[in-house]
Order: C-alpha cells, then sequence, then structure tokens
C-alpha cells in the first residue's frame, strides 16, 4: 500500500471514528450523487452534513485530502466507502465494552472493584470457566461462587503457579487456598518447571504470572490482581472488563492450544 493510500486510510478512519454514524451516513448521503467536475459544491454540501464546527472541519479535511489524491475515485464510491467504514467501527463499538476495574482508594470516578467484578464474571459463567492466577490465598467469597458455578454444571478450568515449580518464590499451597469442593471437581493445570525458561544468571525459573477470569468465551477480567484478600480488597491494583468482542475467545482459545500442547499439564 502506497503512503498515499495510507494517508487516506488515516482521514478515513478518523472520521468515522470520532464522528457519530448518523453524521458519517448524512455526509455520505450529501455527496454521493454530487458530481467531481463541482467540488466546490461537493465540499460545502459534505460540510454542512458535519455537524458541529469540529465535526465540519474533520469533513472538510476528509474532503481535501480525496481532491488532492484520489479524484478518479466517484462519489459514490467514496460515500460507500464512508459507510462501511462507520457500520464496521459502530459494530465493533456495540459487541465490545471495555471498563475499567480497580482495587484501591476510592475516587470520584465511577471505577468498579476488582472483588466485586471477579465474582460477578464467575456469576455469569454458564457452560464454562477458566481462571488463571499466579497466587491464591484467603478468599472464601471466590471459593465460594466458584464451588457454585461447578454445582450448576459449568466446567471450570483453573490454571495456577504451583509452589514447588517456583524455587525461592511462593511457599504455600495454591490449590488448597481453593478447597475441595473446587480443586476435586475442578480441572487444574500447571506449567511444569522443566518446560519454563530459566535466567541465565540466576538460574530461576520463569513464573507464570497471569491473572484473569473468562466466563464463557464472552466475558474476561485481566488483571494485575492475584486471587487473595490483599490484591482483591487492599491493595491498588487495576485491570479491565472487556465484554464481547473477540478477546475473550482469543484468551481462551490460547490457553487451549497451551494445554493441547501439553505447556499446561494436568494437576
Amino acid at each position: 500500500m502506497s503512503t498515499a493510500s495510507k494517508v487516506r486510510l488515516n482521514v478515513v478512519r478518523q472520521a468515522v471514528l470520532e464522528l457519530p454514524p448518523s453524521v458519517i451516513e448524512m455526509v455520505a448521503r450529501a455527496i454521493e450523487n454530487v458530481p467531481t467536475s463541482d467540488w466546490n459544491a461537493l465540499r460545502q454540501r459534505a460540510e454542512a452534513a458535519g455537524g458541529s464546527p469540529s465535526g465540519r472541519a474533520l469533513i472538510r479535511k476528509l474532503i481535501d485530502r480525496w481532491y488532492s489524491e484520489a479524484p478518479d475515485i466517484s462519489p459514490h464510491s467514496f460515500a460507500f466507502a464512508l459507510l462501511a467504514a462507520t457500520g464496521t467501527a459502530d459494530y465493533l463499538r456495540k459487541s465490545q465494552t471495555v471498563e475499567v476495574v480497580w482495587t484501591g482508594p476510592d475516587s470520584d470516578l465511577p471505577l468498579r472493584h476488582t472483588a466485586q467484578v471477579l465474582q460477578q464474571v464467575i456469576r455469569e459463567a454458564r457452560n464454562s470457566l477458566l481462571v488463571v492466577s499466579y497466587a491464591v490465598y484467603d478468599i472464601p467469597e471466590i471459593v465460594q461462587v466458584l464451588a457454585d458455578a461447578l454445582n450448576r454444571g459449568v466446567h471450570l478450568s483453573l490454571v495456577i503457579e504451583a509452589p514447588e515449580e517456583q524455587i525461592g518464590h511462593a511457599a504455600y499451597n495454591t490449590l488448597a487456598a481453593f478447597g475441595p469442593h473446587v480443586s476435586q471437581r475442578a480441572t487444574v493445570y500447571r506449567w511444569p518447571q522443566e518446560l519454563r525458561p530459566m535466567h541465565p544468571t540466576s538460574h530461576k525459573p520463569a513464573a507464570l504470572h497471569v491473572k484473569c477470569a473468562v466466563a464463557d468465551g464472552e466475558a474476561l477480567l485481566l488483571s494485575s490482581a492475584n486471587l487473595t484478600h490483599y490484591a482483591l480488597n487492599l491493595n491498588m491494583e487495576m485491570g479491565v472488563l472487556i465484554r464481547g468482542g473477540r478477546l475473550p475467545r482469543q484468551v481462551v482459545k490460547h490457553f487451549v492450544w497451551l494445554m493441547e500442547q501439553q505447556i499446561l499439564v494436568p494437576v
């Protein structure tokens, strides 16, 4: 793709991301039947549909790029490209939501708390639940909602750091922290030490440091917080809750691949 083409695409992308779909649709309808022999009329009609001053300025920039770099593209084709781009952007906006999740001191911002969001994700699971954590300790509320998920038939996969894999690191039994009602009914995976890269000088193994939960491949909580009372309730921790879109499914597929390749093995 030429540099000029990339510039044109960037301008179109900026327009469809910054302007409401209704404005882009009005611009497209305004220009689709105007001949390119009358660029002044085309620009005026497009700007008039741009709404706010900033919107009109962005539309003016878009039309000027079109005029200077690709005048051979017909108004009908350009309008179709705008409609296709804004339709795709609108679909992605509606199909995926992202929220910031927080543990720590409250502020004036409406941030959701990590423990609350994690419990919600677990409660929403109907078929499958993937939970990954480095540390697990003192989380009776989380253990209870995990047990409830198992009771309603959810397939629970736990990927945890095992103390025997971490020389000089965490020494508590992460699996025991889940209790028998969860640990004996879930499918539990670990990352064997012999499969981990080693630091070249300290010769310590790499750590399984991921913290996430995915319900039904539809809701993904990705956080800095371990499954500990401190991390979920007291520390400063931050993450995001992603609903819809491809990312929750992508995370599940990645971990399934690690399991199929026996990089993560059953306990």
